[in-house]
């Protein structure tokens, strides 16, 4: 990852930085938004049921504290590790893996899946480009997924 915004990225203060990815997590959605005033089928719905039913403090530990962990060493951690470390595939594919793979974790609905692949491609990237030497990628990580989800938990 060495292209200009990447570089760009990592020179950021980790706040700032989080708070650009943060931004772009929305701003990648948004085509998706229009597609699906055209298309209602790809709705994204609610998300697990069980969210519903735990409050919003509930809602906050979980999504915003403990998923975030969690997600970030199944999706972003291991298979970047794992497929670029060891196996030293491109960093096109191994974002694209990552995506596809925390998009299957979100199955509530076909457009569940599209947004969460989409998601997780900005997750992907925020990790690969912090990949570095005290460049704290899993906090970082963890920090804008956690803050996604916690704006997500709010309007539940």
């Amino acid at each position: 990852m060495n292209d200009t915004i990447s570089t760009w990225l990592r020179s950021l203060s980790p706040p700032l930085f989080v708070i650009v990815i943060l931004l772009a997590s929305y701003a990648i959605v948004l085509p998706y938004v229009a597609l699906q005033a055209l298309f209602p089928q790809l709705e994204v719905g609610q998300g697990p049921a069980l969210m519903h039913s735990i409050g919003l403090v509930g809602r906050l530990f979980i999504c915003s504290l403990v998923a975030p962990v969690v997600e970030t060493t199944l999706f972003q951690w291991a298979p970047i590790r794992l497929l670029r470390g060891k196996f030293l595939l491109p960093w096109p594919l191994v974002l694209l893996v990552s995506a596809a793979l925390f998009a299957l974790s979100h199955r509530y609905s076909i457009g569940y899946v599209l947004v969460a692949f989409l998601m997780g491609l900005v997750l992907a990237y925020c990790y690969a480009v912090r990949n570095g030497p005290g460049q704290r990628p899993f906090l970082l990580t963890c920090v804008v997924h956690g803050l996604r989800n916690a704006v997500a938990s709010v309007y539940l």
